[in-house]
């Protein structure tokens, strides 16, 4: 008995078309700035990118995002509103030194010139 009498052909042996494919996903960062709401599915996708969102997440995240500049908003204001604070402080501080230094040069006895002979 040989070894090749023990070796069957498998039936349907040939192989079979490929009908199975990856999508390939875009390289980089998606940043989702425009998106499409499909009343029908109820789904959130990206139109750039094509992701689909679960439309609470999505929700929930631009919640979140819009909280995040309002906080942002509201303290550059106040930075901003307490550089302008110290900005008219300095400008007040300037035009008090200037009147001290009109009011210092007025008391300041007259200077005498050798040439007219004032004394």
């Amino acid at each position: 008995m040989t070894q090749d009498t023990n070796i069957r052909q498998f039936p349907g042996a040939e192989i079979p078309e490929q009908t199975l494919s990856v999508e390939k996903k875009h390289l980089g960062f998606c940043q989702h700035e425009k998106i499409t709401l499909d009343s029908h599915n109820r789904t959130v996708r990206c139109v750039a990118c094509d992701q689909v969102f679960d439309p609470f997440n999505f929700l929930l995240n631009e919640v979140a995002r819009l909280q995040d500049a309002w906080e942002r908003n509201k303290m550059v204001r106040q930075d901003l509103n307490d550089l302008n604070d110290r900005v008219d402080a300095l400008k007040k501080e300037e035009a008090r030194l200037k009147g001290r230094i009109k009011t210092a040069k007025a008391k300041v006895e007259p200077a005498f010139s050798v040439r007219s002979r004032e004394l």
